[in-house]
Protein backbone atom coordinates (compact mmCIF):
# COMPACT_ATOMS: atom_id res chain seq x y z
CA UNK A 1 0.00 0.00 0.00
CA UNK A 2 1.39 3.44 -0.86
CA UNK A 3 0.05 7.22 0.61
CA UNK A 4 -2.77 7.26 -2.06
CA UNK A 5 -4.26 4.24 -1.03
CA UNK A 6 -4.05 5.24 2.52
CA UNK A 7 -5.34 8.50 1.87
CA UNK A 8 -8.29 6.60 -0.16
CA UNK A 9 -9.01 4.56 2.70
CA UNK A 10 -9.09 7.13 5.00
CA UNK A 11 -11.16 8.91 3.00
CA UNK A 12 -14.14 6.46 2.83
CA UNK A 13 -13.81 5.27 5.77
CA UNK A 14 -14.95 9.09 7.12
CA UNK A 15 -17.22 9.69 5.03
CA UNK A 16 -17.97 7.89 1.67
CA UNK A 17 -19.03 10.72 -0.67
CA UNK A 18 -22.99 10.73 -1.74
CA UNK A 19 -22.33 11.88 -5.07
CA UNK A 20 -23.15 10.82 -8.44
CA UNK A 21 -19.82 10.19 -9.01
CA UNK A 22 -18.28 9.35 -5.89
CA UNK A 23 -15.42 7.71 -7.01
CA UNK A 24 -14.37 11.40 -9.33
CA UNK A 25 -14.97 12.78 -5.43
CA UNK A 26 -12.57 10.09 -3.89
CA UNK A 27 -9.80 10.61 -6.51
CA UNK A 28 -10.16 14.75 -6.33
CA UNK A 29 -9.54 14.17 -2.32
CA UNK A 30 -6.52 11.92 -3.41
CA UNK A 31 -4.99 13.98 -6.17
CA UNK A 32 -5.78 10.80 -9.06
CA UNK A 33 -8.34 10.13 -11.52
CA UNK A 34 -11.65 8.67 -10.85
CA UNK A 35 -10.52 5.49 -12.92
CA UNK A 36 -7.67 5.64 -10.74
CA UNK A 37 -9.38 5.78 -7.59
CA UNK A 38 -11.80 2.62 -8.94
CA UNK A 39 -9.25 0.90 -9.76
CA UNK A 40 -7.63 1.14 -6.42
CA UNK A 41 -10.38 0.68 -4.50
CA UNK A 42 -10.85 -3.02 -6.67
CA UNK A 43 -7.45 -4.03 -6.10
CA UNK A 44 -7.59 -3.27 -2.24
CA UNK A 45 -11.08 -5.49 -2.02
CA UNK A 46 -9.16 -8.13 -4.28
CA UNK A 47 -6.49 -7.87 -1.46
CA UNK A 48 -8.75 -8.29 1.56
CA UNK A 49 -8.04 -4.74 2.84
CA UNK A 50 -11.53 -3.55 2.12
CA UNK A 51 -14.18 -6.43 2.98
CA UNK A 52 -17.63 -4.11 1.69
CA UNK A 53 -18.73 -1.01 1.50
CA UNK A 54 -21.82 -0.12 2.19
CA UNK A 55 -24.35 1.98 4.35
CA UNK A 56 -25.08 1.32 7.94
CA UNK A 57 -28.78 1.46 8.54
CA UNK A 58 -30.53 2.14 11.81
CA UNK A 59 -32.06 -1.12 11.90
CA UNK A 60 -35.09 0.35 15.16
CA UNK A 61 -35.96 3.11 12.69
CA UNK A 62 -36.58 0.20 10.28
CA UNK A 63 -38.43 -2.20 12.39
CA UNK A 64 -35.92 -4.61 12.52
CA UNK A 65 -34.76 -6.17 16.06
CA UNK A 66 -31.31 -7.83 16.95
CA UNK A 67 -29.40 -10.30 18.87
CA UNK A 68 -25.88 -10.92 19.45
CA UNK A 69 -24.97 -14.74 19.99
CA UNK A 70 -22.28 -17.36 21.52
CA UNK A 71 -21.80 -20.38 20.82
CA UNK A 72 -18.61 -23.04 21.58
CA UNK A 73 -17.73 -24.85 18.41
CA UNK A 74 -15.80 -27.59 18.15
CA UNK A 75 -12.03 -26.72 16.48
CA UNK A 76 -12.55 -29.14 13.87
CA UNK A 77 -16.06 -27.73 12.83
CA UNK A 78 -15.22 -24.30 13.59
CA UNK A 79 -14.65 -23.56 10.02
CA UNK A 80 -17.75 -25.35 8.56
CA UNK A 81 -19.99 -23.95 11.06
CA UNK A 82 -19.04 -20.22 10.54
CA UNK A 83 -19.37 -20.54 6.89
CA UNK A 84 -22.77 -21.76 7.81
CA UNK A 85 -23.25 -18.93 10.15
CA UNK A 86 -22.18 -16.32 7.28
CA UNK A 87 -24.69 -17.68 4.52
CA UNK A 88 -27.52 -17.05 6.98
CA UNK A 89 -29.77 -13.93 5.77
CA UNK A 90 -29.18 -11.06 8.47
CA UNK A 91 -26.24 -12.07 9.89
CA UNK A 92 -24.08 -8.74 10.20
CA UNK A 93 -20.79 -10.19 12.12
CA UNK A 94 -19.37 -13.22 12.81
CA UNK A 95 -15.81 -13.39 14.84
CA UNK A 96 -13.95 -16.12 16.34
CA UNK A 97 -12.80 -15.40 19.94
CA UNK A 98 -10.82 -17.23 22.98
CA UNK A 99 -13.16 -19.12 25.73
CA UNK A 100 -15.64 -21.00 26.28
CA UNK A 101 -18.21 -19.35 23.30
CA UNK A 102 -15.56 -19.54 20.94
CA UNK A 103 -17.63 -18.06 18.26
CA UNK A 104 -19.81 -15.05 18.18
CA UNK A 105 -22.01 -13.14 15.80
CA UNK A 106 -25.00 -10.48 15.40
CA UNK A 107 -27.98 -11.47 13.17
CA UNK A 108 -30.79 -9.15 12.59
CA UNK A 109 -34.54 -9.79 11.26
CA UNK A 110 -38.03 -8.24 11.18
CA UNK A 111 -39.00 -10.44 14.41
CA UNK A 112 -37.45 -12.06 17.01
CA UNK A 113 -39.65 -14.87 16.00
CA UNK A 114 -37.28 -15.23 12.64
CA UNK A 115 -33.98 -15.20 14.66
CA UNK A 116 -35.40 -17.67 16.86
CA UNK A 117 -36.31 -20.04 13.96
CA UNK A 118 -32.95 -19.30 12.10
CA UNK A 119 -30.93 -20.20 15.55
CA UNK A 120 -33.34 -23.20 16.31
CA UNK A 121 -32.43 -24.31 12.58
CA UNK A 122 -28.62 -23.86 13.46
CA UNK A 123 -28.42 -25.68 16.99
CA UNK A 124 -30.68 -28.55 15.03
CA UNK A 125 -28.20 -29.13 11.77
CA UNK A 126 -25.21 -28.74 14.00
CA UNK A 127 -25.70 -30.16 17.75
CA UNK A 128 -24.84 -26.58 19.61
CA UNK A 129 -26.50 -24.60 21.79
CA UNK A 130 -26.34 -21.02 20.29
CA UNK A 131 -26.80 -18.38 23.52
CA UNK A 132 -28.73 -15.12 22.48
CA UNK A 133 -28.11 -11.69 24.13
CA UNK A 134 -30.16 -9.65 23.49
CA UNK A 135 -29.79 -5.61 23.57
CA UNK A 136 -30.38 -3.83 26.78
CA UNK A 137 -28.82 -0.36 25.54
CA UNK A 138 -27.35 0.69 22.45
CA UNK A 139 -23.93 2.33 22.23
CA UNK A 140 -23.17 3.95 19.08
CA UNK A 141 -19.04 3.67 18.83
CA UNK A 142 -17.58 5.64 15.37
CA UNK A 143 -14.63 3.10 14.26
CA UNK A 144 -12.29 5.13 12.31
CA UNK A 145 -8.39 3.15 11.72
CA UNK A 146 -6.68 5.84 10.63
CA UNK A 147 -3.25 5.03 8.28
Amino acid sequence: MDEIDKKILNLIQEEFPLTEKPFAAIGKKAGISERQAVKRVKTLKEKGIIRRIGPILERKKLGYVSVLCGVHVDDNAITKVAGEINGLAGVTHNYEREGDLNLWFTITKKTIEEIDRALSDLEKAHGLKVYRFPEKKMFKIKTYFPL
